[in-house]
């Protein structure tokens, strides 16, 4: 343990290997105990386990209807045989995520950070702290309806290929394909496809910037600007088109996670703060001094003979402006050999601002966020990645499709200084939960190429 750290390292626990005291927990309640008012965790149910049931899994059932038998009966039969009931279940796993951020009391002294009219760094690291929370359940909540509608089937790539690789540039989201979701549901006896308590049916897609753009001259998309009734709008929504109401989050482009264009490996480790422009001499767009004068001003790629893809090219293929995507995770499970992993927790999407060709250097319009200092072997620190953007249009016809498991709901800590000067103020959050694919059948995806644009030319991507 280096001196000063004691903060961010502690003593072993010696238990932390002991499996033979865990079980797993059953529980037929369903309950809503934790929602944020956001995009896509609007529509996950969260099931609560209060933490009493000292539990790595939750098993959560459900009960089919009887089969409705429409025989006529005998005119003197006396005896029904009782109708059968099953059912089915789902295991969910708890996982632990947290975050922490941390000051020292010195930097309220001598620093004047002040937001909504108040000082002090405390007050806003709070803030910061739940903007990192909900950001985490945000990408969680995203990650699992993307996983479960691959897991189930419930999916359609434009195009007809197989996988993200098969997605080229033509095969931009089409608005009629909404229908044909709506076709499936129907068919599958969704409530909300076939409309409840007699209100009208409706569907509900969260999708991207880009698809919202390529969609919205179509005669019978319906911006929001034209409805009748305002009051009662979803969280960003955007528009609709034959009851389908559409969503827009840039959440919903998965960046450069289709055919890739090039990939380099980063040669040189990156700690937090590295990569954006040397604030003293350069501002990026003209405007912003970004990050720090004693930070590392660039992020060094590899030689081109250890990139897995546009090699040939070499720093040719990148350009200024150019969204890359810097990760440690690769995966093939999409269809692309090496592509990104749009489940890395790593992973930054950053904009070029500057290339060093001769020195195999990229300067980013924001600064890298997290320390890669991890050697992924033979020198990698992390891979830089160029590709085809993939959109999402998730359409949800329920709030069953996807279920959170809570042993210990989201919760906030401000631990006491405990070095010798009391100096070290921490404030850290934790949850001990799961998602998990509940009702595949209650929701579908179309992954597609879409128009991009963060400056400059449009890019259909």
């Amino acid at each position: 343990m280096a001196t000063g750290d004691f903060d961010l390292y502690y003593s072993d626990n010696p238990w932390e290997n002991l499996d033979k005291n865990q079980r797993q927990w059953y529980d037929p309640e369903l309950m809503r105990i934790w929602r944020q008012k956001n995009v896509f965790s609007q529509t996950i149910p969260f099931k609560m386990s209060n933490l009493d049931v000292r539990a790595k899994t939750m098993t959560v059932s459900q009960l089919f209807d009887p089969h409705a038998n429409f025989n006529a009966l005998a005119l003197r039969q006396l005896w029904l045989p009782a109708a059968h009931l099953d059912s089915r279940s789902i295991d969910i796993t708890f996982t632990r995520h947290g975050g922490k951020v941390a000051y020292h009391k010195y930097d309220d002294y001598i620093t004047y950070w002040k937001q909504d009219g108040q000082n002090g760094l405390r007050r806003i690291l709070n803030g910061a702290l739940g903007y990192h929370m909900v950001e985490v359940q945000e990408m969680l909540a995203r990650n699992a309806y993307i996983s479960g509608a691959l897991t189930g089937g419930f999916n359609m790539m434009s195009g007809g290929g197989a996988d993200f690789s098969a997605i080229d540039t033509a095969d931009k989201f089409d608005i009629r394909d909404a229908m044909d979701i709506w076709l499936g549901m129907s068919y599958r006896d969704v409530p909300q496809a076939q409309g409840v308590n007699g209100a009208g049916a409706s569907i509900v897609c969260y999708t991207s910037p880009g698809v919202i753009y390529d969609i919205q001259n179509d005669t019978n998309y319906t911006g929001v600007a034209q409805y009748a009734d305002t009051s009662r709008l979803l969280n960003y929504e955007a528009g609709s088109y034959k009851n389908v109401r559409f969503v827009q989050t840039p959440r919903a482009t998965l960046w450069n996670c289709g055919a890739l264009t090039a990939q380099a490996t980063v040669s040189g480790a990156i700690t937090a703060g590295d990569g954006a422009p040397d604030p003293a001499s350069v501002k990026v767009d003209g405007t912003y001094a970004t990050g720090q004068d004693g930070a590392t001003h660039y992020i060094q790629l590899g030689a081109a003979n250890t990139w897995s893809a546009g090699s040939a090219s070499g720093m040719a293929a990148f350009s200024v402006g150019d969204v890359i995507t810097l990760h440690t995770l690769r995966t093939a499970s999409y269809g692309i050999t090496n592509g990104v992993n749009f489940q890395d927790g790593t992973l930054h999407n950053r904009r070029i601002m500057t290339i060093d060709v001769g020195n195999r250097r990229l300067t980013l319009d924001r600064p890298i966020m997290l320390d890669f200092t991890t050697d992924l072997g033979s020198g990698v620190y992390a891979y830089v990645t160029k590709g085809r953007n993939i959109h999402t249009s998730i359409f949800v016809a329920s709030p069953t499709g996807i279920v959170a498991g809570v042993a210990q709901a989201p919760r906030f800590h401000t631990p006491p200084p405990v070095d010798d000067f009391n100096s070290i103020y921490r404030f850290s959050w934790d949850d001990y939960m799961g998602y998990q694919l509940f009702n595949p059948e209650v929701f579908e995806i179309i992954f597609s190429s879409g128009t991009t644009r963060v400056k400059g030319d449009k890019v259909l991507q």
